[in-house]
């Protein structure tokens, strides 16, 4: 079974392998629970700014709003480089 967690790396690196040198954006979102973005932000940093150096690369949580409560039901991360 493909597991998110283990294969990421794998995945990221075909992608950059074939993402073409005026590419404007690459993205990527995760629903499995427990992997941080500040690992997929590393990841993104180190395996698609050497090839694409004039981007940003972003990451953050994606979460839900719970109702009538001040509260965020966190279920996933997001990955992005963004030519500048």
């Amino acid at each position: 079974m493909w597991k998110f967690e283990k294969e990421v790396t794998k995945l990221i690196q075909a992608c950059a392998e074939i993402l073409d040198k005026d590419a404007l954006f690459f993205l990527i979102n995760s629903y499995t629970t427990g992997f941080s973005s500040i690992v997929l932000d590393n990841t993104l940093r180190t395996m698609i700014l050497p090839d694409h150096p004039n981007g940003i690369v972003e990451t953050g949580e994606i979460a839900l709003p719970i109702a009538n409560r001040d509260l965020l039901l966190p279920c996933g991360i997001y990955g992005s480089w963004q030519r500048k």
